[in-house]
């Protein structure tokens, strides 16, 4: 099995989080905005890279204030 180094795991998480996340949000919306028309699957993925361009920096910036915010909350 591939084995990543643990300094990368911040960074790791927060690709595969938002590739997961982005993926079953840009599925519903477009699901509830468009139905299932023609060329469905093109309006998905196009919504869904908008989405993952728009969540990846973002959650690069959020995530570790995030956890800044919950360490003093619960330490």
């Amino acid at each position: 099995m591939l084995r990543i180094d643990k300094k990368y795991a911040t960074f790791l998480f927060i690709t595969l989080m938002v590739f997961a996340m982005s993926l079953v949000i840009s599925l519903a919306l477009t699901i509830i905005h468009r139905g299932f028309v023609p060329g469905f699957t093109t309006h998905w993925l196009r919504a869904w890279a908008l989405a993952f361009l728009v969540a990846f920096p973002t959650a690069l910036v959020v995530v570790p204030t995030v956890r800044k915010i919950v360490a003093k909350l619960t330490g």
